[in-house]
């Protein structure tokens, strides 16, 4: 019998051979998902601190639209001008919207509808400033306000031409763009004085927000309700 090695036949696996490890061929993969998923994310988060700061530029463009305004005036939905200085006395409050926003306005204009229906703050004004002037004219303001039944002698809808609307918000300490607000409630008591934002799509907020309202509905008017020579600036 011959001793060579039978060509063309298969060599046989040794018993001590053992299958190749693909769970550390695949370590570099998953490696390199995590480092994608960290990058998109990472890029994500830039670009919302990018458009916030983008927001907050356009919203006060340095030497455009001037000082803020502590006592102004707009033109409410029914045509007749809203004069600030002439809420001296009163317990009001202020935000602000825009009546083709989807999304968060519908929710904070929901949450002070029900606020506006407390027959404990039927003394209190509410006062909605529109920030896409373009768009909400009095019709459209009109339109809006019947969606939540608003009194028209208690729940104001107002606008103005928007460099000067930029200018009202300024002057509440907020930031303001073409459809671009803050979605808070400013409460101004009968002296003209902030006494509070609060953010008006948070339930737990705006218990905060009735409280103070409750508050400052109890204190005492001023004796001289329009502080002399005060000048209210119009919107052109």
């Amino acid at each position: 019998m011959s001793s060579e090695p039978n060509i063309g036949t298969p060599t046989q696996q040794t018993a001590t051979g053992a299958p190749p490890d693909r769970t550390g061929s695949m370590v570099p993969y998953v490696l390199c998902l995590a480092v994608v998923v960290a990058m998109g994310y990472g890029s994500w988060k830039w670009w919302q601190v990018r458009q916030f700061n983008l927001t907050q530029g356009e919203a006060y463009p340095a030497g455009l639209i001037g000082p803020p305004l502590k006592e102004f005036e707009l033109t409410e939905r029914n045509g007749k001008p809203f004069r600030s200085i002439d809420m001296r006395g009163r317990v009001w409050v202020a935000s602000y919207f825009f009546t083709t926003c989807p999304g968060q306005c519908l929710r904070l204009n929901s949450n002070l509808q029900v606020l506006n229906n407390d027959p404990k703050l039927k003394d209190v004004t509410w006062v909605s400033i529109s920030c896409d002037p373009d768009t909400d004219t009095l019709e459209a303001l009109r339109a809006y306000a019947d969606r939540f039944q608003a009194d028209p002698e208690r729940w104001l809808f107002c606008r103005g031409e928007l460099d000067y609307v930029k200018r009202v918000a300024k002057g509440m300490g907020l930031y303001l763009s073409l459809k671009g607000h803050q979605d808070v409630a400013i409460v101004i008591d009968k002296n003209g004085k902030i006494r509070g934002t609060f953010d008006a799509t948070s339930e737990s907020q705006c218990n905060r927000l009735r409280a103070k309202l409750l508050e400052c509905l109890a204190e005492k008017a001023p004796t001289n309700m329009i502080a002399s020579g005060s000048k209210v600036e119009k919107s052109s």
